[in-house]
């Protein structure tokens, strides 16, 4: 019912020029990267739908992403937020926003998503109906990109392989940021960023799992030795990002972990600290598509690939055949990967470049300007947009 209305109050409604951004949580990179770009080129007026906006500010502020303070932030929840939204001439979400109201004319809806990944069902029920609905959806892969367009039944031309937004965060890794996270310096770290296998739900969504069978093995054992042989022999730290969805503790011995509420303390974005790290340990997550832009070492902990290709699935069905690297099946499995880490990833460079063809992946800086760029040759916005940045600006 809500997504009928507020199609309705967008249809009904003037078009506007002004832009409004959605992300989670409040601090998810490609929102955060979309408002830096739109502050810069944008010339109408730049609004940010938060559930809190003293936090969104502080989160803006350490971000460094509104130097003059352009944008204006309103309470997502409120009847600001929805009108803000409804009369937007584009707006940017990661998730949905207001119900995943279906498209409307005059009114450019762009889905930046937080991922892009192969898991099924990321954008369709299991009925097969498009969950979320958008003008335009990014992708930093033409391979899943296409899967996830199919599943959303986006317009023809939607899809903008552009990148994620978030990677530009790269470039602004901050060894300064890694001692207030408390991570030693001295030695490099392997970042373990697993997908939930139970989420935990949120507001009044139920949880659910993503995993058939009612014992799945146990990840944390498994890295749990992977950590212990990481450290003891090859000198390499790891860091744990977990999920913040995950209905499972991610805690490891010997392991720091680093959630975002650490990061939000001490003024770190995510894709800052990936790119600081020197090898991504991961699994069905699609932070190691973003990860192929560094060219380092990836390796997959999948234990419970059974169950999960019985339960949630992939999408599409050749997609574990497209790894960057190894899945982490024994001990030699593991030592290969540390002495890869140790030796900068050249054994598995071929890989890589080779999964990054068969993809049609997209890298490079500058991802938010891209998508400006590709939005603005479609004319979707009232007036021009502003030259790109210079990088003495």
């Amino acid at each position: 019912m809500q997504r009928g209305i507020v199609r309705g109050v967008m249809a009904l409604t003037p078009r506007r020029p002004h832009l409004v951004v959605n992300g989670y949580p409040v601090d998810e990179g490609n929102a955060i990267e979309m408002l830096r770009g739109a502050v810069a080129r944008y010339p109408g007026t730049v609004r940010w739908l938060v559930p809190e906006v003293a936090e969104a500010r502080e989160v803006l502020e350490a971000a460094g992403a509104d130097p003059d303070r352009r944008v204006e932030i309103v309470a997502h929840r409120s009847f600001a937020g929805l009108w803000w939204f409804a009369t937007a001439e584009v707006s940017m979400f990661t998730h949905g926003v207001f119900g995943n109201p279906g498209r409307v004319p005059r009114k450019t809806m762009v889905n930046l998503w937080h991922g892009g990944g192969f898991k099924g069902h990321i954008m369709s029920d299991e009925r097969g109906r498009p969950t979320i609905s958008s003008d335009y959806l990014v992708a930093s892969t033409r391979k899943f990109g296409e899967a996830r367009a199919r599943e959303c039944r986006l317009p023809a031309g939607g899809l903008l392989v552009t990148g994620n937004p978030r990677i530009d965060q790269f470039e602004r890794s901050d060894a300064a940021a890694l001692d207030r996270l408390g991570i030693d310096r001295s030695r490099p770290f392997v970042l373990w960023m697993p997908t939930f296998r139970r989420n935990k739900g949120r507001g009044l969504t139920a949880g659910w799992s993503d995993v058939a069978g009612e014992a799945p093995p146990d990840v944390n054992a498994v890295m749990a030795g992977c950590v212990d042989l990481l450290a003891r022999e090859y000198g390499l730290a790891v860091v744990v990002k977990p999920h913040p969805q995950d209905a499972e503790s991610r805690a490891i011995p010997g392991a720091v972990v680093v959630t975002n509420e650490d990061l939000r303390a001490a003024g770190v974005q995510l894709y800052e600290l990936i790119g600081a790290a020197s090898g991504l340990l991961t699994d069905y997550s699609s932070v190691w598509i973003d990860f192929l832009a560094l060219d380092r070492p990836i390796a997959f902990v999948v234990p419970d690939l059974e169950g999960y290709t019985a339960g949630r699935g992939f999408d599409p069905p050749d997609a574990l055949d497209w790894l960057p690297g190894p899945t982490l099946a024994d001990e030699a499995d593991i030592r290969a990967f540390a002495e890869d880490v140790r030796d900068g990833g050249d054994a598995s460079r071929a890989r890589r470049r080779e999964v990054a063809v068969e993809v049609g992946h997209v890298a490079g800086p500058g991802v938010a300007d891209r998508i400006l760029d590709e939005l603005d040759a479609r004319g979707v916005f009232a007036q021009p947009l502003l030259p790109r940045r210079t990088p003495d600006a």
